[in-house]
This record gives C-alpha cells, structure tokens and sequence, in this order.
C-alpha cells in the first residue's frame, strides 16, 4: 500500500515528465495549433506582402511624375546613371540564382521607368 508521500511524489513525477506515450486526442490537438499557428502566419504574411506592394506602388507612381516633369537633357542623364546601376544589378544575377519572377518583375519595372524616361 503506498503512503500518501509515495503517492504524491509519483503524481509530481508524472506531471513534471512527458508521457512517452501520446494518445490521439493530444496529437490532434497538436496537429490543429499547428495548422492553426501556420494559417495565422500565412494571413499576416499576406497582408504583409499587400501593404509592401502598395508602399511600392506609390514610390514608382511618385518616380514617373518626378520623371516625366524633368528636363530632358537632365532625363538622359539619369537614363545613363540609371542603366549604369540596373547593370551593375544583373551583373550580380551571374553569381547567384534568381527566381525567374523576381527576375521578370525586376526588368518589367527596370523597362517601365526607362520608358517614362523617354
């Protein structure tokens, strides 16, 4: 028969040490905190990404008015500077891999500016 000190001291020690055994309903409890954790983090992302584009947005939108109110000759030089950088840029691409849609994005907006500059 066990003392109510044995006893004690084996609940403290179950409580305190993982069962090495998981039942079902524990891992399903863990699965959907799981699940739960990784669509609230897919969610925050997302907006995270919506709002970065927008700030984007406005940065090139501000860039074209600036562009477009230039004077030519001034323009020319900024064309110059510009593809010395957007070259500078690519010249990087050779030693590294880039993910082909951050690659067509780069040179969409790298051709959008050029052609406002014109």
């Amino acid at each position: 028969m066990f003392s109510n000190d044995a006893g004690a001291r084996a609940q403290a020690v179950s409580l305190t040490e993982p069962s090495p055994v998981r039942n079902a309903e524990d891992e399903q409890v863990s699965s959907q905190l799981f699940l739960d954790s990784l669509v609230a983090l897919s969610k925050m992302n997302g907006l995270s990404v919506v709002e970065h584009g927008a700030r984007l947005a406005i940065v090139g939108e501000l860039l074209v008015s600036v562009l477009t109110h230039l004077p030519y000759g001034l323009r020319a030089d900024i064309v110059a500077s510009f593809r010395d950088r957007i070259e500078a840029s690519l010249s990087h691409w050779d030693d590294r891999t880039v993910p082909e849609s951050y690659r067509s994005a780069f040179l969409s907006e790298v051709n959008r500016y050029l052609n406002v500059a014109r």
